[in-house]
């Protein structure tokens, strides 16, 4: 482990990723901002993801090697890796994902620049298992780069977006006494929901990190909301779960503790009477109170939806020129 105190640290949650995880953690390692640390918690896999991590570590004293004795869940996993951080900025990483070398120097400047910001990002790159370009993503991270706190509330909770930015690099103080990875379906919604009420996000132009579409995403292997439960938290795997109402009811927590003018809760307040009628947030929780008799409905509504309705808004566009 290093001696001084980083200005960045990356965790890398894992859980049986021999796959990908080496060229995850040698992007990190091959960044041109260096002043890091990269923390990869195993969470107690059983293929080679220990040996992996071992090697690269013996050449590389910027490695931090945790492992658990028990596979926790990946919400305890995620925060376990935040807990270790002694970074000024935080960045979790997956581990099917990479990084572009200038991806630290980009975003450490960028929150530099700016004090009243708490996270920054850049545009994705989609890439397959093979690491062969799909595509580019736009999150609209760029609306929420406002001074109003409710506008930014508004922006990250009322728009249909995937939760990218969840692994943006993020200002860690910001984080203390937030939300982290919860242990729910939506839980990387919720954070960014609560980064926004707590400053700027920032979005830059140039894609400089890479995302892994595969087969075994997460998503992918974890239709069910048992299932994604399970996978979230291990400790509760047959508790009772209801993922949208359990989304707004963080919502709804988080407008009410953050310390915010009166004018700007007042908004998030209006924000949160707007939400049922977008998105399909209100057909969503009908879904989640039948999923408890019929599991099967949660992947169903989302094929129906998609095939009636297509993807959600937003997703892959073609790269700008260069």
């Amino acid at each position: 482990m290093p001696e001084t105190q980083p200005k960045v640290s990356i965790g890398i949650p894992v859980y049986n990723g021999e796959n990908f995880l080496e060229e995850a953690m040698r992007s990190v390692l091959a960044q041109s901002f260096d002043d890091l640390e990269l923390i990869v918690s195993d969470n107690a896999s059983t293929d080679r993801t220990a040996e992996i991590v071992r090697d690269l570590a013996a050449g590389d004293r910027r490695v931090v090697a945790l492992r658990n004795d028990r596979n926790l869940g990946a919400a305890p996993n995620y925060n376990r890796a935040w807990a270790a951080a002694r970074g000024t900025y935080f960045k979790w990483l997956a581990h099917d994902d990479r990084m572009l070398p200038g991806y630290l120097e980009a975003t450490v400047s960028a929150l530099e620049a700016a004090p009243d910001a708490v996270l920054c990002n850049s545009l994705v790159e989609y890439i397959d298992g093979a690491g062969k370009h799909l595509g580019l993503y736009d999150s609209g991270l760029a609306n929420a780069d406002r001074p109003s706190p409710a506008e930014r509330f508004a922006a990250m909770v009322l728009r249909s977006h995937s939760c990218v930015d969840f692994f943006g690099l993020l200002r860690r103080s910001a984080m203390e006494n937030s939300l982290l990875h919860g242990p729910f379906h939506g839980a990387d919604r919720a954070f960014l929901a609560q980064m926004a009420l707590r400053g700027r996000l920032l979005q830059l132009e140039t894609p400089l990190v890479q995302m892994r579409e595969h087969e075994n995403r997460y998503t992918r292997r974890h239709a069910s909301l048992v299932e994604r439960m399970r996978w979230h938290d291990a400790s509760r795997p047959g508790r009772l779960v209801f993922p949208t109402w359990r989304l707004y009811g963080e919502y709804v927590k988080m407008v009410h503790h953050e310390p915010l003018p009166i004018g700007e809760k007042l908004r998030c307040w209006a924000v949160l009477g707007r939400w049922w009628f977008v998105n399909w947030n209100a057909v969503r929780a009908g879904v989640d109170m039948v999923a408890v008799a019929a599991p099967g409905i949660v992947g169903f509504a989302e094929r129906i939806k998609t095939r009636l309705f297509g993807a959600a808004p937003g997703h892959f566009h073609q790269p700008h020129s260069h």
